[in-house]
């Protein structure tokens, strides 16, 4: 049983030089869970500002991104305790649909 959690950000920070940092600006643009996904479930669409997300996974899951997707169990997978970033084009009504994996 996978819980899905979305961190949605806008931009990179900036350390106090000025200079970006591999880490999502803070306080994050929006966030989501999607909850011990039995059939493929999707989030909420993306907040309109946001360019990327770090998805994380408590147990294994597989992910699909689209204006309707679905997750299957043969792509996308995700194990358990992974957390990864993903880019994606803002104002897209981009979605994110998740399913438990194994």
């Amino acid at each position: 049983m996978a819980n899905v959690f979305i961190t949605e950000y806008c931009k990179l920070g900036m350390d106090q030089q000025g200079k970006m940092v591999l880490a999502g600006f803070e306080p994050a643009v929006a966030e989501q869970v999607i909850a011990n996904p039995v059939a493929s479930t999707q989030s909420s669409a993306l907040n309109a500002l946001t360019t990327f997300v770090m998805v994380h996974v408590d147990a294994a899951a597989h992910v699909k991104f689209g204006a309707n997707p679905t997750a299957v169990t043969t792509a996308g997978h995700m194990s358990a305790g992974e957390t990864r970033f993903y880019a994606v084009q803002p104002g897209q009504s981009i979605k994110i649909a998740a399913i438990n994996g194994a």
